[in-house]
């Protein structure tokens, strides 16, 4: 790896004098820049979401799960305000892979739904969704999707002012949620630098009525004589800083740079969820924090049949605690260190454009405490991959594979090794230069994760006794989708329908049976403080949905210009035995009407949420809602040196009770009630 580092640091030292950058981010603008081969959106086989620029800056949020809540087929699996992690197409966890900057999180998100994501959105340049056959590129068995943020902290390019920045201020009243960033950029030379930090602070939650749902309550225990917070969620105020400095040497041949960054964020967990007998008062909080360490370094033309070499690295030491009352009750760590190399090839025998590349991820995993349910462990896992795609008159080929071997290696039990073979293709046939039809056929594989293998004790945040099962094998994905595009004048439109067939899928099924807490045993039936045994088993099951925007202009004037968007999406996840797949999305449909002009921007949203009466077994159906969202934001410029974007933004203005279907907290813990973000942003 030192000998790697030296001959990317002395190919560009002994390159051209730095380029200007603006060209360069102008093109990015579309292309997509999670895949390596750079493609615009119009022309790649992948149902691709991207946020950016003032769209971005209004729809950004505490959490990714929040920012990205309205894009199409996702949701966000809230377990608070401080925790948000997307659900994409009814996937989330191992199966959803968020990334920073194209590597993982390496945090902890994935074992549990009350661990927050480290990945923060606030200073993102553009956030980029991935669904379908393109996924392999970063992991094996991400069936949802990839969520990759994507932000400055490495430069690439020397800036064109030696110094430029932003600075941004933030009001929420639901929460009394304030929030201070900054970032700043500069470079000269062949130098170039990043700087930027932020402070968010909230009281608890503003809710339309009683925290509980006690209609679900009563189907759930067979009585409703809990009570619940009235007007407020209790525990649920959050506080997080971070700061990042980064520096690149950049040179025409390419660039490289490192960075660092801290997180610490404390957030609270909402009554309901980490629960004991006799110790309902307990105020549950998570303190987080992590160190990152980042390299990044490209080389254009490094050899005579390829056109770049990127390497990226990254390290995350990473902790939180579970504070009890102020008293940490279970550790959990996590060093992690993930590389990735990639080699954009050259036209080649018939193929136009290639990637090969490799992967590896290491991590030392603990947790320690009473609620360690899953043993201390070194997971180690090697990639490798490749993407290729050929292109003729009107048609439009590529196809991918992916091979991954990954060993985890517990505490006084024995090494579980796995081996997923995963491959992709898709056609394209460019019907017009502006519509296009979409096909695409993937087999994903998946290797359990540590907490589906070992895990073994109470796992208070989702109330269940948890045991996994070690003799798990891969689980196997067979995804068949239909996408078309339309951009017209009068008319863009995008629709994808597909087909999810899993052999193996892992899942925790209830038992029926309970922990006596008392006895300390399993019994089959318990009245006492008990917890039902929920235990890995490994089912078939199918996901079939759809995803449907269609946008139309209404007016065009000199000033500006009204469009219509008409949007929905649904998913429909069952086992092989019919029953149904637990916290599941429901159907969603809506529309918006959205004014442009050069300076300003007005929308307002409306969302219909149908009711989840296919819950699964021993869950609780959600009742539908209706969501009315509207926003505003300003562009004014300040001389020829700064830019002032004053924006604001009201949510649930119809004060609904807000019930997500695919949260863990949905009968205890509603979303937000009627509230307004408001704020300014600088940019010089």
């Amino acid at each position: 790896m030192l000998r790697l580092f030296s001959l990317f640091a002395l190919l560009f030292l002994f390159g051209q004098p730095a380029y200007s950058g603006s060209e360069h981010v102008q093109e990015l603008d579309n292309l997509i820049v999670s895949t390596p081969l750079e493609q615009s959106t119009a022309n790649t086989a992948l149902p691709v979401s991207i946020l950016s620029g003032d769209e971005l800056r209004m729809k950004a949020a505490s959490t990714v799960g929040e920012t990205l809540q309205n894009e199409p087929g996702i949701t966000n699996q809230s377990f608070g305000p401080g925790v948000g992690q997307p659900v994409i197409r009814g996937q989330s966890g191992p199966r959803v892979h968020v990334l920073q900057n194209s590597l993982g999180s390496l945090d902890v998100s994935s074992l549990s739904p009350d661990h927050a994501n480290s990945t923060e959105s606030l200073w993102a340049e553009r956030i980029e969704v991935i669904r379908g056959p393109a996924t392999l590129l970063y992991g094996s068995g991400a069936i949802g999707g990839i969520v990759n943020v994507l932000d400055n902290r490495i430069p690439d390019a020397i800036p064109e002012n030696i110094v430029q920045g932003a600075v941004e201020q933030r009001y929420n009243t639901v929460n009394e949620g304030k929030s201070t960033a900054f970032k700043l950029d500069g470079g000269k030379g062949v130098l170039a630098w990043h700087l930027d930090g932020f402070y968010r602070d909230s009281i608890n939650l503003q809710i339309p009525g009683n925290a509980l749902d006690e209609a679900a309550i009563h189907e759930e225990h067979g009585h409703d004589d809990e009570q619940g917070s009235e007007g407020r969620l209790l525990n649920s105020n959050t506080r997080a800083r971070s700061g990042t400095a980064g520096f690149s040497l950049v040179g025409e041949r390419g660039f490289i740079g490192v960075s660092v960054n801290h997180l610490d964020n404390n957030y609270g967990v909402p009554p309901g969820a980490h629960e004991h007998e006799g110790d309902e008062s307990a105020e549950v909080r998570i303190d987080l924090r992590q160190n990152r360490y980042d390299l990044k370094a490209e080389v254009n033309d490094p050899f005579a049949f390829a056109d770049s070499l990127r390497l990226r690295l990254g390290y995350n030491d990473y902790q939180h605690a579970e504070l009890e009352n102020g008293i940490a009750g279970t550790v959990y760590s996590n060093e992690g260190f993930e590389s990735r190399i990639e080699l954009v090839q050259k036209p080649w025998l018939f193929f136009d454009h290639g990637v090969v590349g490799a992967q590896t991820k290491n991590s030392e995993f603990s947790a320690l405490g009473e609620e360690a349910v899953v043993p201390k462990s070194n997971i180690d896992s090697f990639g490798l991959f490749t993407v290729q795609d050929i292109h003729a008159e009107t048609m439009t080929y590529e196809i991918g594979m992916r091979i991954e071997q990954q060993w985890i290696k517990p505490t006084d039990r024995q090494e579980s090794s796995h081996t997923p073979v995963s491959f992709s293709t898709a056609a394209i046939w460019s019907v017009t230069e502006q519509d296009t039809i979409k096909l695409s056929f993937s087999r994903s594989q998946r290797a359990p994760d540590i907490q589906e293998l070992f895990s073994h004790g109470p796992h208070l945040a989702t109330a269940s006794y948890e045991i996994g099962n070690a003799d798990l094998i891969e689980e196997t994905s067979h995804n068949l989708e239909l996408g078309i595009h339309v951009d017209r004048d009068w008319l863009q439109a995008d629709f994808n329908l597909y087909q999810n067939w899993v052999q193996d899928y892992i899942t925790q099924i209830n038992s029926g049976l309970f922990f006596d807490h008392d006895a300390e045993a399993i019994v089959a039936s318990c009245a006492g403080d008990c917890l039902p045994i929920y235990q890995t088993q490994q089912k078939d099951a199918q996901f079939q949905g759809f995803e449907a925007q269609v946008t139309v202009p209404l007016w065009r004037t000199d000033y500006g210009q009204l469009d219509s968007q008409l949007f929905a999406d649904y998913v429909r996840g069952r086992f092989s035995d019919g029953s149904d797949i637990p916290r599941m999305p429901p159907l969603r449909y809506g529309m918006e009407l959205a004014w442009n002009n050069s300076d300003w921007r007005a929308n307002i949203r409306m969302t219909r949420a149908e009711r989840q009466d296919n819950p699964g077994f021993n869950e609780t159906e959600t009742d539908g809602y209706w969501q009315l969202n509207a926003g505003a934001n300003y562009r004014l410029h300040v001389g020829g040196y700064a830019d002032m974007l004053w924006f604001v933004k009201a949510n649930n203005l119809l004060d609904d009770d807000i019930r997500n279907s695919v949260s863990y907290l949905r009968t205890v813990a509603p979303q937000g009630g009627r509230g307004a973000e408001m704020g300014v942003r600088i940019e010089f």
